[in-house]
């Protein structure tokens, strides 16, 4: 066994384990759709949540390259997949009401927390997009633009559903041009 795929194991886990959070979460939402008040920003986040895991693990075969690893730089490069975990927990309530949930009420109630987790996962790839990938400031403007725009949310605390719903759309575009973009990089060979 390789020291990659001696590593890769736990990072996998811990992708599969946000994965299985997000599923039981929306086959929960399925199962209690009568009782659900539905918010459509709050099903982008799922979907978004849902494909960066897949992604952010598909993406995680590039650390193959690297042929030594030490215990600080597994536990650098395995907060990414922990805080993108920590955010599918963030996406569902823990406690389901009988009577049943607004999802818009239970959206504003969390968001801030769920844009706080988001900048962290955003400063954490332009870190490790540095000293892991070799890439410049520069290079990440996806990043850098995540990062000041739901800086400038959690500053400005609005909840008009209009620009909640923008922000969302705007992520889901960004996701799916990062992967029609990055399609020719993302082989596993």
């Amino acid at each position: 066994m390789s020291p990659f795929e001696y590593v890769s194991v736990l990072i996998s886990i811990i992708y599969g384990l946000g994965i299985t959070l997000v599923l039981t979460g929306v086959a929960e939402l399925i199962s209690r759709w009568k009782t659900i008040v539905p918010f459509l920003p709050y099903f982008i986040w799922i979907a978004l949540v849902f494909v960066l895991h897949i992604y952010e693990w598909w993406e995680h075969y590039a650390l193959r390259s690297i042929s030594s690893w030490s215990l600080p730089l597994f536990l650098f490069v395995i907060l990414y997949p922990i805080l993108l975990f920590i955010l599918a927990n963030l996406l569902f309530p823990t406690k389901w009401s009988k009577k049943g949930i607004d999802l818009k009420e239970f959206y504003f109630a969390t968001y801030s927390k769920f844009f706080l987790g988001t900048i962290f996962l955003a400063a954490l790839a332009i870190i490790q997009n540095v000293f892991l990938e070799g890439y410049k400031l520069q290079d990440q403007f996806v990043q850098i633009i995540v990062l000041a725009v739901f800086s400038s949310l959690l500053i400005w605390r609005t909840k008009n559903v209009v620009i909640h719903t923008l922000i969302a759309c705007i992520m889901l575009l960004f996701m799916l041009a990062s992967v029609i973009y990055t399609s020719d990089t993302l082989l596993v060979q």
